[in-house]
């Protein structure tokens, strides 16, 4: 009989696991009575799996038992998670491989580093080109260019801005300063991370002509599995998640227009979870055809494949060893013209640091 160590914070996914495993063809002895020091206790051998917040994962048992031991996650994966050393990696391959679907797929991006609002003009020469379009939007007084600016390790939304001026671009880290210097242990306006001490973000182009249903904006939420060194499967039931309000790209300073997630929309009034999350494939009866949506899947697919392949070729960011599997989730945009744009990917369980 194997030995699984299972343990998720989350209780719907553990209860999950742990059927699969008791519904197994191969025996299953499951212990979830999880130390919270396993991740540095002495290597138990007679472990075939551990299934367990990435904290608790006992890397020394993963390293030194190869042939004889999984572990739900990789160890090293920063290069697709977080956002800065993903745009890393894929500029990188993309210098290698011109013609890779990531050249559409991406939007356009840069690192902006800043470490106090008074180097403010020196991190924006690090971006020089979307400081040239910002300052043309000012003299043409056609906001022409709009970018989008997110924090580098941050999800659920928080930090999340879109801007077409320099003086909206300053603003935002204007307002941080002043909330850092006010409240230091509150927390972002949607209840999450403390976002004042953030010093790597990322910038991009923003998708300023995406797909509308019914005048609004959605994203899709997939989730894929990588396996070893490596194999990655594209879940195909997705989901399609939905701004609570109209999209208007005259107003950029309404979040509940231009950014998606559902987690900045629960305690709003007007929230219906049925018109904020729908299923994917249902879009057909929402007047986006079946054909649109078989082309998009396979876009997905070959986006997947060469993200997988650009994060992986750089092994100190990201190392697909053989005993490892990951669920990831990873979400997308499509614009009008039917193009498929790749947004990020995160990884799917919460640390413990975030639920204690």
């Amino acid at each position: 009989m194997r030995r699984a160590q299972v343990h998720l914070d989350e209780p719907y996914s553990r209860d999950a696991v742990i059927r699969a495993l008791q519904n197994s063809k191969l025996e299953w002895d499951i212990n979830q009575d999880i130390a919270p020091d396993n991740a540095e206790t002495t290597p138990d051998s007679t472990v075939a799996l551990q299934w367990l917040e990435y904290e608790l994962i006992n890397w020394s048992l993963v390293s030194a038992k190869e042939d004889s031991t999984m572990a739900n996650a990789y160890c090293i994966r920063k290069g697709l998670i977080r956002k800065a050393q993903f745009a890393y990696n894929v500029t990188k391959y993309l210098s290698k491989y011109p013609d890779s679907i990531l050249r559409q797929a991406i939007p356009e991006t840069w690192l902006f580093e800043l470490d106090h609002i008074d180097y403010f003009d020196e991190a924006l020469n690090e971006a020089f080109e979307v400081e040239r379009d910002l300052r043309e939007n000012e003299e043409t007084g056609e906001p022409k260019h709009v970018f989008i600016i997110k924090p580098s390790m941050a999800n659920k939304a928080a930090g999340i801005h879109v801007f077409n001026s320099l003086d909206q671009l300053y603003s935002i880290f204007e307002e941080d300063e002043s909330d850092s210097e006010e409240e230091e242990d509150d927390d972002d306006e949607y209840g999450q991370e403390d976002l004042t001490q953030v010093r790597e973000w990322v910038i991009q182009r923003y998708v300023h002509r995406p797909l509308l249903v019914n005048n609004r904006k959605f994203h899709v939420r997939a989730y894929v599995l990588a396996v070893g060194n490596i194999k990655v499967y594209l879940y195909r039931d997705m989901l399609a998640l939905f701004a609570l309000k109209e999209y208007n790209l005259d107003d950029l300073s309404e979040p509940l227009a231009h950014i998606t997630n559902t987690c900045i929309q629960t305690d709003h009034a007007d929230f219906e979870e049925s018109a904020s999350v729908r299923l994917f494939w249902e879009l057909a009866e929402a007047g986006v055809s079946q054909v649109d949506l078989d082309a998009i899947f396979v876009k997905m697919q070959h986006i997947l494949a060469d993200v997988f392949d650009a994060c992986s070729s750089e092994m100190t960011t990201f190392q697909a060893i053989p005993n490892a599997f990951e669920l990831f989730g990873v979400d997308f945009l499509i614009d009008e013209d039917m193009n498929v744009y790749f947004l990020e990917a995160n990884a799917v369980s919460f640390p413990l640091t975030r639920l204690a």
